[in-house]
């Protein structure tokens, strides 16, 4: 994002408390503007991602993703019909938490909804973490990096089950 530029002049009159409340409240605007852009970047784009490794998933179990458009809907099929042993529940319940994160994010802008979906991502994702500073890491990542960072780690676990469903039938044919 570019730099704002400053466009008061030594001879300009001062500003008014309204010029200066103003001014005050674009600043803020634009900051929450960056980082609501940086958010839904960030977490867009990473979820698209995951989605890639879930219809690869659906299709090492021989199933149609074209059957399974929303996030959801490939949720529930992979973790309550598949339930590949690579990936467990919680990762499952954590996927499904950075879903609602992203659903807010591009269908609502609503940012009380956004940081306390965001928060409840935070507190599954620092659950299943073991103690020590990788858990403290994730209580004090801001919200972007904590959805992404769990996205990220659920993916890895799709893409560890999606292989190994491939080598297992690899297996059985040879």
């Amino acid at each position: 994002m570019a730099e704002e530029v400053n466009w008061v002049l030594a001879d300009d009159p001062p500003l008014s408390e309204q010029q200066k409340l103003f001014e005050e409240t674009h600043k803020r605007s634009m900051e929450l503007v960056r980082r609501t852009e940086q958010m839904m970047i960030e977490v867009v784009k990473t979820q698209v991602v995951i989605e890639s490794f879930m219809i690869e998933l659906l299709e090492s179990y021989g199933r149609d993703p074209q059957r399974f458009f929303l996030t959801g809907k490939k949720i529930e099929e992979l973790r309550e019909k598949i339930n590949p042993p690579e990936v467990g529940r919680p990762i499952w319940d954590l996927l499904e938490l950075c879903s609602h994160v992203r659903n807010e994010l591009v269908h609502s802008l609503n940012a009380d909804k956004i940081k306390e979906k965001s928060e409840l991502v935070r507190q599954a994702y620092a659950a299943m973490t073991p103690e020590g500073p990788r858990k403290q890491g994730i209580l004090g990542m801001n919200d972007t990096d904590v959805v992404a960072n769990a996205l990220r780690d659920c993916g890895g676990y799709l893409v560890i089950a999606t292989d190994a469903k491939i080598a297992a039938d690899k297996k059985n044919k040879g």
